[in-house]
């Protein structure tokens, strides 16, 4: 069973355990490493970076990582910022679906950050319909995400607009 399938079984627990790590955060930030933190933790990604939407939201800054864009404990090595569309994560963010790729060497939507890898799998963090930004997740190996993948992300990104949502923190316009 893969990691991410193994999540989903036992999602109620873990989405829990989750939900008590984000009371603690107070500040849009703090969210976005929490979310970056378990989805990495539990999830055995090579790396995970949340997006945020820009104030206007029209575009979205990398705000937290899991993996080798983190320089140090909740600080990023550089800062990306795509606009809506631009991207997997842009394109994610303006459909508002998850956008995943399974060889970005063949994908004109794919952006190479700090290095190139050959699967993404991007999700919105959205609850109804207010965009707060996107988890987004890379492996250097070609057809890396799975459905299973797609599903536990969607379920960690809602539990973090919602926490988002409890602190006020929205700029993207409805659709």
């Amino acid at each position: 069973m893969s990691r991410a399938a193994a999540f989903l079984a036992n999602a109620r627990n873990r989405l829990a355990q989750l939900d008590t790590a984000l009371e603690g955060a107070t500040l849009p930030a703090e969210v976005a490493w929490t979310l970056c933190g378990f989805a990495g933790k539990e999830l055995e990604l090579v790396d995970a970076i949340v997006y945020l939407c820009d104030p206007g939201g029209h575009s979205l800054t990398q705000q937290a990582a899991w993996g080798p864009k983190r320089a140090a404990s909740r600080v990023l090595e550089s800062r990306l910022t795509l606009a809506f569309g631009q991207g997997i994560v842009g394109r994610c963010a303006r459909l508002r679906l998850p956008q995943r790729t399974g060889d970005a060497r063949f994908d004109p939507r794919y952006v190479p950050d700090d290095q190139s890898n050959l699967s993404e799998l991007a999700v919105p963090i959205l609850l109804g319909d207010v965009l707060f930004g996107v988890l987004d997740s890379e492996h250097p190996d070609a057809d890396h995400y799975t459905l299973e993948h797609e599903h536990a992300l969607q379920a960690i990104a809602e539990r973090g607009a919602r926490r988002l949502q409890a602190l006020g923190r929205s700029n993207a316009p409805g659709p």
